[in-house]
């Protein structure tokens, strides 16, 4: 279930910003510092469900607040809800990448079954990929907002759109393979 709540707040999240996009409407990416948040909380969710480690999953029980908190600061007081978030996205993505590097690394393997039907790796596989590429293009967007915003932001949709793509895919990949095995339950 946790990965349709996350399908459905992308959904709303790509929604807002593509309406407020053809409506020339400002002020709308708070949204971005909202959904940051329960984006990661929600693929932090998934990974405590799926993970069998002990010690990661008290890690990423402490780390849930500590992001939490982490992102609100810099969300007031740098960014003041306006803009798009890049340190948060950033954070997000660099605390996910180690989470489901870890997830990928320690699937179980079996013979009888490819690894391509296991949901776990589509999960992580998608993680990888978007927020690998991102951390990058993030990494310069907040120079290159201070020296032209339209091209910043011209970056930021032509970096973010394909990757965003590919980690759909591979969340409506892995909700697939949950779906055709028996042996894992809707997470």
């Amino acid at each position: 279930m946790l990965l349709f709540f996350i399908l459905l707040a992308t959904l709303l999240v790509e929604l807002i910003a593509v309406v407020a996009g053809y409506y020339k409407l400002k002020g709308y990416t708070f949204v971005y510092h909202i959904f940051n948040l329960i984006e990661y909380v929600l693929f932090c969710l998934y990974y405590l469900k799926v993970c069998q480690t002990d010690r990661f999953k008290k890690l990423v029980k402490i780390l849930i607040p500590v992001y939490i908190m982490f992102c609100l600061c810099i969300s007031v007081f740098h960014y003041h809800f306006d803009g798009l978030p890049a340190i948060n996205i950033d954070a997000e993505g660099f605390l996910l990448f180690i989470i489901y590097t870890h997830l990928l690394f320690s699937l179980e393997v079996n013979e009888h079954r490819l690894i391509f039907a296991h949901p776990d790796f589509w999960i992580s596989t998608g993680i990888l990929i978007f927020f690998g590429g991102v951390f990058v293009s993030f990494g310069v967007y907040p120079a290159l907002l201070n020296i032209n915003p339209t091209k910043a932001m011209g970056m930021f949709e032509k970096t973010t759109e394909p990757l965003n793509l590919i980690l759909y895919i591979c969340i409506i990949i892995s909700f697939i393979c949950l779906l055709k095995t028996k042996r894992y339950s809707i997470q």
